[in-house]
């Protein structure tokens, strides 16, 4: 197979982020890039041998029992062994039975074929790869008997049952992008490359904004080299413009998909109002290649199992593809791959669709190609229009819902989607039909296939790493931490590296990303309400650009408040809301080897190129950092909001400066903590509302092991500075803030509890820390997690405990004092204070 440009892009993004290119330019990448047609087609199972059969043409009477033409309103069958060469358009059947051993193929002229239901046991062909079909074809599937289920498979479907379907429609430039900005009122395109398009021809046109509904169907009246002339004006300006920021690109420029082809599936009319679309499903034993096909009037409104394209347990799919087609208007969903593997879907075009669009179902799909694909206007469900949601996940749709990493995702666009572009939504085991042998299977710790080269713009977040899907079809909180043997739980961990990817104009998240021994590499996230989150541990953004606003502002329709001068701010979100390219959270994460340009403060609202996640109620890790920044220009550093009452994770956000690329000063902290920001060799930075200190941190916890109620939990440094600790939501027994090595901290409970534990963690053999709290009573004090009698710890003098090498406690004057000390071979420090006659 030739190979293509942006494959070799990747490759190289690849290159350079593993061997550590400047700060700044690793990762550089072109985005996503459209293919061009014809294409090879990947090796498979040769089509059935139509060629050995014997011919004859559906208009000779002949071919029919008592030589009968098949009328109007009759159910046929092909006759065996044959291969029926359609000449002529037949009237409306009921439906149509190809058995095995036969074969249905369309002459070389234009023709129509309409029926309630198409079963293939044979094969059934329009045009082959080797020579695709240059008229023009029409597959309408209609709802003379309502209600059917053929085979189980439902109404107006194209069953592929153990059988063959081959559409091959002329190859065309699937998609490609604007070279120049579109004003709405206008009805001119002019393109990035001369397209093989033609009046008559219909478009999708992508939103370049924060609104996904933006997204255009237009037509096209006529074209000339690069210029598309349109038959109506443009509703809204669409983006064509590049940015420059030190050497990287920023490219929002909306994508053109081409929705019409010269074969055509769909419908008929009436499914506008029922909802009730075609559908093409291949089973078990059965194959498909489908090529250069328009899918329009498709999916079947509020329904399981009925999708535009569906490979349903089909197993190795290897041999078939769906390849530059596109599916618009469709009422469910777009390309489902479900209990089927190593299938290729590439550079197809979809627009106006509900629910998650391409979906990988269960869990057990591995191995398939999802390459160089353009999903428009993937929406919600909406009660109005009488939709609703297949799964609880489908309120918020993905245009890539992948349920399994082993896959490989390259070079796609999800544009305008009322959700999220790509979500890695990773159940535990797989669900559904999967169940019964799902228990051998773990997606959360399977390593991540590829993943490069992908664009998401104009949504709701880019690329969502996180909400797996539970048995019951709601989602939960999904750490991916992927091991060499994922059936081993404790089996080496390996890195998942998304490498590449680009993420503009959404409302909440460029990248949220859950787990443990994740990589974002390469990354341009521009234009977003936070660039970056990760809710995650020994994970590293690496050699992105970071972007806050570009001078692709908006349009009016998302123009909300009003700044200095009367400028308009096109953010949807509230004007309060400060936006941000990376937030720290969680932990150990890690920002390195990336440019930052573009966020600046207004008289509005804040922005800043580093921040904290906002309103969090759980613990940081104040090591978390930051190294090799390049600052492309006077943008704000670093913004930590005002602390939300309740939320310990805001009264904790602290990071490191570890070579003074943030602060100036390498090794630095930077901290909004009050128990932290008073001390003597703090700095403040005013508007950063931080302050930049010397010293070395840790994450202090405290938990009542019964689950006692002592919130709020209040804690004070020597210097008197205090902050007052709710507890994490979930039973407001657990509590963690960031305190400074080598210092004393008073902690005092609301009320007694019988079994206490404490400590800091993520530290090195002898580092200290001093606490103290309300004691009496007689008490027993354990160390190192094991309440055993070899770890308890003696009680001396408050004078000895100085001297002590952490294995020991005071009391003095209805206090309890411990120097907690990092043992050896150890990187925490933890110690259990409960009543003698009730530890256990």
């Amino acid at each position: 197979m030739t190979a293509r440009l942006w494959p070799s892009l990747l490759l190289l993004t690849a290159a350079l982020i593993g061997c550590g290119a400047a700060p700044g330019q690793a990762g550089a990448t072109l985005p996503p890039q459209p293919q061009t047609q014809p294409h090879d087609h990947p090796p498979g199972t040769p089509p059935l041998p139509t060629a050995n059969l014997s011919r004859v043409d559906w208009s000779a009477a002949s071919t029919w029992p008592g030589g009968k033409l098949p009328a109007a309103g009759q159910t046929v069958t092909l006759p065996a062994g044959k291969r029926v060469v359609l000449d002529v358009s037949p009237p409306d059947l009921a439906g149509l039975t190809i058995p095995a051993g036969s074969a249905l193929e369309f002459a070389g002229q234009d023709l129509t074929l309409r029926a309630g239901w198409i079963m293939l046991h044979g094969e059934l062909r329009v045009g082959s790869e080797a020579s695709p079909f240059t008229h023009r074809a029409e597959i309408v599937l209609t709802d003379q008997t309502p209600g059917e289920d053929v085979m189980g498979m439902g109404d107006r479907v194209i069953g592929v049952m153990g059988g063959a379907l081959e559409l091959h429609g002329q190859p065309r430039l699937a998609w490609t992008r604007l070279s120049a900005t579109a004003l709405a009122g206008s009805r001119t395109l002019t393109l990035d490359r001369a397209p093989d398009w033609v009046a008559g021809d219909t478009l999708t046109l992508t939103s370049t904004d924060f609104g996904p509904a933006q997204t255009e169907e237009v037509a096209v009246q006529s074209v000339s080299g690069k210029t598309v002339t349109l038959v109506l004006p443009l509703k809204y300006t669409h983006w064509g413009q590049d940015a420059k920021f030190g050497t990287r690109t920023v490219s929002e420029r909306a994508e053109v998909g081409l929705l019409t082809r010269n074969i055509r599936v769909s419908a008929g009319e009436d499914a506008l109002k029922t909802g009730l679309g075609a559908q093409i499903m291949v089973m078990a034993g059965g194959q498909a290649r489908i090529e250069g096909v328009e899918l329009t009037r498709v999916g079947q409104r509020n329904a399981l199992r009925r999708y535009p394209v569906h490979f349903h347990q089909v197993g190795d799919a290897s041999a078939s593809y769906v390849w530059g087609n596109s599916i618009h208007a469709s009422f469910n969903r777009c390309v489902t791959i479900h209990g089927t593997r190593n299938l290729r879907v590439q550079d197809n075009v979809t627009y106006d669709s509900v629910g998650h669009c391409l979906f990988l179902e269960d869990g057990d799909e591995t191995g398939n190609t999802i390459s160089g694909n353009l999903l428009t206007r993937v929406r919600a469900p909406e009660k109005k229009r009488g939709e609703t949601p297949l799964l609880p996940s489908d309120k918020r749709p993905a245009a890539f819902w992948i349920t399994n990493p082993a896959n490989t995702v390259t070079g796609n666009v999800a544009a305008g989607v009322d959700g999220v572009g790509f979500w890695f939504a990773l159940p535990e085991h797989p669900t559904g039909l999967a169940t019964e042998r799902s228990k051998t299977i773990w997606p959360r710790r399977t390593p991540l296939g590829t993943f490069g080269g992908n664009m998401a713009h104009s949504g709701d977040t880019g690329l969502n790493v996180d909400n797996g899907p539970r048995p019951d079809g709601t989602t939960e909180g999904a750490y991916y931490q992927p091991l060499s043997n994922p059936a081993d739980g404790k089996s080496a961990g390996v890195r998942a590296s998304f490498l590449g990817f680009t993420a503009y104009k959404q409302r909440d998240h460029g990248v949220w990303l859950r787990g443990a021994g994740l990589m974002l590499g390469g990354a341009t996230l521009a234009d977003n309400g936070v660039g970056a989150t990760f809710a995650a541990n020994d994970s590293v953004m690496d050699g992105a650009l970071l972007v806050g606003e570009t001078a692709n502002l908006g349009t009016p329709e998302d123009w909300e408040t009003k700044g200095a001068g009367g400028r308009s701010l096109p953010r949807p979100w509230d004007a309060s809301f400060p936006i941000r390219g990376y937030e720290f959270y969680d932990g150990h994460v890690s920002i390195q080897n990336s440019a930052v340009a573009a966020f600046k403060s207004t008289s509005v609202r804040q922005a800043s190129g580093l921040g904290y996640l906002t309103g969090n109620a759980f613990a940081l890790e104040p090591q978390n950092d930051a190294r090799g920044l390049s600052w492309l220009d006077d943008s704000a550093r670093v913004y930590f909001p005002p602390a939300t009452v309740g939320m310990d994770g805001d009264l904790a956000a602290t990071f490191l400066d570890v070579d003074g690329s943030v602060g100036g000063a390498a090794g630095r902290t930077v901290t909004a903590s009050p128990l932290l920001k008073d001390a003597p060799d703090c700095a403040a930075k005013t508007v950063w509302n931080a302050s930049l200190c010397a010293g070395q941190y840790a994450q202090l916890w405290l938990n009542d092991v019964n689950g006692g109620k002592i919130a709020p939990l209040n804690v004070k440094n020597a210097r008197g500075a205090a902050v007052s600790l709710s507890g994490t939501p979930s039973n407001r027994t657990d509590f963690h803030t960031s305190v400074r090595l080598n210092e004393s901290y008073a902690l005092t409970p609301s009320g007694a509890s019988a079994h206490l534990r404490l400590g800091f963690g993520g530290r090195t053999p002898g580092d200290t820390l001093r606490l103290n709290l309300p004691a009496s009573g007689d008490l027993a004090l354990y160390r190192d997690w094991w309440v055993d009698e070899r770890n308890r710890l003696k009680k001396v003098s408050l004078a000895d405990l100085e001297k002590s090498t952490g294995d020991s406690y005071a009391l003095d004057g209805g206090k309890l004092y411990l120097k907690l000390v990092v043992q050896k071979d150890r990187d925490y420090a933890v110690v259990d204070v409960c009543v003698a006659a009730l530890c256990k």
